[in-house]
């Protein structure tokens, strides 16, 4: 079920790719999304998920998928 407009969820999902992508509009990558990651704690915390289980910083680079590109894994992780 996709989210509502209203929804505060969706809403500071929405902020946080908006500004991404005005900090790193030029080919961004993974290491932009962790400077990004610490820019946004030090200036929007607020921003930031609030997860009760998990990894607050996966969930980050998932709100943020499709505006960066990936790094491949080294040969030994690849499969």
């Amino acid at each position: 079920m996709p989210k509502k407009r209203n929804d505060p969820e969706a809403v500071r999902c929405a902020r946080v790719r908006q500004l991404f992508t005005l900090r790193y509009a030029i080919k961004p990558n993974e290491n932009d999304v962790l400077a990004f990651y610490g820019w946004l704690g030090a200036h929007h915390p607020e921003l930031l998920p609030k997860l009760t289980r998990g990894d607050a910083y996966q969930q980050f680079k998932a709100d943020l998928r499709g505006l960066y590109r990936q790094q491949q894994g080294r040969p030994s992780e690849r499969r």
